[in-house]
């Protein structure tokens, strides 16, 4: 308990709720776009996977460009793998909370927005909700370490090592192991990195394809609008439950992280699988319940696996390079789209992307059998 109160501290609370606003602002674009989907694509008239790329595309240049919710998705959660150690799932957990938030008000107050106000008048809206993170950010308190004072000797020492010449010019070569090493990319050629990418990778087809067309999913097969963006609280209500539900077992050691990985990739595929034979509104009630639940317990977890296999000196590398490979919303944008303009149907698009993370399991399970962690 007193291990608990120190770490969620005024200055932990800060940082879980700095990550907590951050998921919520991105929620909010990611949701508010799959509802503004069927709209845009009849106003531009154009295919459907064209749409889905363009709006896949706004998480792909905050990734790569970083600017806005690359560098602050990244920072939130090195903050918080160097702040928590033994409440760290929890953290995590309460951290993605802020994306269930987000799925739980924002379908419906987008579609509300659009049936007032039209797409444009929406979209603007949107955006004034997703205003900035500062307030959160500039009440979190970085403790600086001291440092010993550098003498002229060592700092010469350092100069030599680093391939500084006699005039002070640094070398060519020592030039791109500097750019090498500052941009780790050591890392890539570790397994351990592409395990965790791996499971980071099948989660982003699927849960971002799901942000995107479910709604859309929903209105092809016969329902409204307002109720397909009201099913989408059933997503919210499992999700904020999920991000949890692992943390007790997790910071206690009862369970591996992996374990729980491999069981919550299984049940997140079944819930996709199973889609196409549900055309009632109590059956999509329970799948997307399903869908919500182990979504955000992946989202944890892997935020855990991470920390626990490539270290805290490393965070800032592995969750950097995993937002850059940027593949993972481009085929969530790009497959769903395309088979429904070839087939008009978005069941097997569905099954396709929904297999997704149990595929990916396969780096994680050689991993597991190597003991490579």
């Amino acid at each position: 308990m007193l291990n608990f109160a120190m770490e969620f501290s005024r200055n932990g609370s800060f940082i879980t709720l700095l990550f907590f606003t951050t998921e919520v602002v991105w929620g909010c674009l990611a949701k508010s776009m799959g509802v503004l989907l069927p709209t845009l694509r009849d106003q531009f008239t154009t295919e459907t996977w064209i749409i889905g790329i363009v709006l896949a595309l706004q998480g792909v240049t905050s990734d790569v460009a970083g600017p806005t919710f690359g560098i602050i998705t990244v920072l939130d959660k090195v903050l918080l793998g160097r702040h928590f150690t033994t409440h760290f799932a929890l953290a995590c957990g309460i951290g993605h909370m802020g994306k269930g938030l987000a799925l739980l008000v924002i379908a419906p107050l987008t579609q509300l927005f659009l049936d007032t106000y039209g797409w444009r008048g929406a979209a603007l809206l949107i955006g004034g909700i997703c205003m900035h993170l500062i307030p959160s950010a500039a009440v979190v308190q970085d403790v600086k370490p001291h440092y010993e004072n550098i003498s002229d000797e060592s700092s010469a020492d350092s100069n030599d090592q680093k391939g500084f010449d006699t005039d002070g010019n640094i070398s060519l070569k020592a030039s791109c192991l500097g750019i090498c090493k500052a941009m780790d990319l050591g890392i890539l050629l570790e397994f351990n990195f592409w395990i965790v990418f791996m499971c980071n990778f099948g989660l982003t087809c699927t849960f971002d394809a799901w942000q995107l067309y479910f709604v859309p999913h929903l209105q092809v097969k016969g329902f409204s609008a307002q109720v397909a963006a009201s099913l989408c609280t059933a997503a919210a209500v499992g999700y904020l439950i999920g991000t949890v539900i692992w943390s007790p077992f997790i910071d206690r050691g009862l369970i591996k992280c992996s374990t729980a990985i491999i069981i919550s990739s299984l049940a997140l595929t079944f819930s996709f699988v199973v889609d196409p034979w549900v055309n009632d509104v109590i059956g999509y009630v329970i799948i997307t319940t399903i869908c919500g639940l182990f979504a955000s317990a992946l989202y944890t977890l892997i935020d855990v696996m991470t920390k626990d296999i490539l270290g805290i000196d490393r965070l800032v590398s592995a969750f950097g390079w995993m937002r850059a490979l940027f593949f993972g919303r481009l085929i969530a944008g790009f497959v769903p789209g395309w088979m429904y303009d070839a087939r008009g149907s978005y069941d097997l698009a569905f099954v396709v992307i929904g297999i997704m993370p149990s595929v990916c399991l396969l780096p994680l399970v050689i991993g597991l059998m190597w003991k490579t962690f």
